[in-house]
């Protein structure tokens, strides 16, 4: 795999009243990070780069749910290491690692992802790994890495090499979320006011949220005290989380429209016009830039942007043209090339069926990508592009079928919509057809569970 590499790790000094078990376990898992060729930092060492640090966290035990078990840091772990690395200092994957008696791998799904967000927010890191005693003295049973994304794939074998690998896979993904370039009153106020792609986000959010492919924003409130919640306002200007995006392509703009990040509150299942997002579908040099429409100061895009940024430019292209009624249509010999992606979206929901007949599915490449990756990073584009380059329907022209899918692992879904014959005036409105279960019912998805292979 080109993409492996060594990594810097440091563990935080445990604090005393961690068990013998959770002590054991740090001590395996770092000894496999040596086995693998990986540096171990000494805590006083003041190495300004460090790919993964992982600190020890105490859960009570007792009668209550482990959500209400969980203790809230003083000062999240993110902003102690921030402090203690000065501004020159970069961070990679802050873990928390937790002792449990409840098995992870038993538990739903949602309550998985809860309290996994809880303790990330208590505690101040983007992943947790909660590990749980076996019978033996020391013994380990399993071991379950979550991710802010909402993955959860558990180890039972050769527990502390298996996460060892997981978290250097995460540590090798390196963030371009939030690398971007605002150019000003790129589209006049006219054209974004005409431009039908944003309307067409806002009915397909709508309609989204009614099937269930959407959650509610989530508030840091619900996680943290109010003090706490008021630090990350502070520090970090987090104020909460949306889950997933959709995005659609508007030849009138020649741009891509996405929605807003979602750590602004935005709820993409009611959306306007101010939580929607212009972007140059061509990355100039993995940087995303924003076209802002006059007089306008865009949010933010989503972090999947990147990547769909990539799915754009890596796609070949179509002709369209307008039709009576002033809707783009595909079009051999329309007035306007365009990637023959139309749009698309990112769900997390898990998927047991998808009819072939009529919506592509690209497996997953776990011989190159045997782990997933979070959003907003340089690996996920590599997989955009390395997945769409598997697609039938969207380069061999006697596929008749308009729709593409393929699971994020361990977190949800992608799917696109291509420009072809006989499409919907709306972008969106087929491909959710597709998912609706009145309509075509052709995908059958479920909220409550997403598949976490080994």
């Amino acid at each position: 795999m080109d993409w492996w590499r060594s990594c810097s790790v440091r563990v935080v000094d445990p604090a005393p009243e961690l068990s013998g078990v959770l002590r054991s376990f740090l001590d395996d898992l770092t000894a496999a990070f040596v086995r693998g060729g990986h540096r171990l930092i000494p805590p006083t060492d003041r190495e300004t780069r460090l790919d993964v640090v992982l600190m020890g966290v105490s859960v009570p035990d007792g009668p209550a749910p482990l959500a209400d078990r969980i203790v809230e840091e003083p000062t999240p772990l993110l902003l102690r290491l921030r402090k203690d690395q000065g501004r020159q200092g970069t961070v990679g994957r802050l873990v928390a690692v937790a002792e449990v008696p409840e098995r992870m791998s038993e538990m739903a799904h949602p309550e998985v992802v809860r309290v996994a967000r809880i303790l990330m927010a208590r505690v101040g890191v983007f992943t947790v790994v909660f590990i749980t005693p076996g019978t033996l003295p020391g013994e380990v049973a399993e071991a379950t890495l979550c991710t802010m994304e909402g993955g959860h794939p558990t180890e039972t074998e050769h527990v502390a090499q298996g996460i060892c690998d997981r978290l250097v896979a995460a540590a090798c993904a390196h963030e371009v979320a939030g690398r971007h370039d605002v150019v000003r009153d790129a589209i006049t106020a006219e054209a974004w006011a005409a431009a039908r792609a944003p309307r067409s986000l806002v009915a397909a959010g709508t309609r989204m949220g009614d099937l269930g492919l959407l959650p509610a924003p989530h508030a840091m409130r619900d996680f943290v005290s109010p003090r706490l919640t008021r630090t990350y306002a502070m520090y970090l200007n987090l104020q909460g989380f949306s889950e997933g995006m959709l995005f659609a392509f508007d030849p009138d703009l020649d741009a891509l429209v996405v929605t807003a990040s979602g750590r602004w509150g935005v709820d993409k299942r009611d959306l306007s016009a101010g939580d929607l997002v212009a972007v140059d579908h061509r990355l100039d040099r993995g940087r995303v830039r924003v076209l802002a429409p006059e007089g306008m100061q865009p949010m933010a895009p989503s972090v999947e942007a990147w990547e769909v940024c990539a799915l754009f430019e890596a796609a070949p292209t179509v002709r369209v043209g307008k039709n009576a009624a002033g809707h783009w249509r595909w079009d051999p010999n329309g007035t306007h090339e365009v990637p023959a992606i139309r749009a698309g979206l990112h769900a997390h929901v898990g998927v047991s069926y998808a009819d072939p007949a009529l919506i592509e599915s690209i497996p997953p490449d776990r011989d190159r990508y045997p782990y997933g990756f979070g959003c907003g990073t340089d690996l996920m584009i590599d997989v955009a592009r390395s997945t769409l380059a598997a697609s039938r329907a969207l380069h061999d022209p006697a596929d008749t079928r308009h729709y593409v899918r393929w699971p994020m692992l361990y977190h949800g879904e992608m799917a696109l919509e291509l420009w072809g014959p006989g499409q919907s005036d709306e972008p969106l409105r087929g491909l959710l057809d597709v998912f609706d279960p009145q309509v075509l019912g052709a995908v059958h998805f479920h909220a409550d569970h997403i598949d976490q292979p080994r």
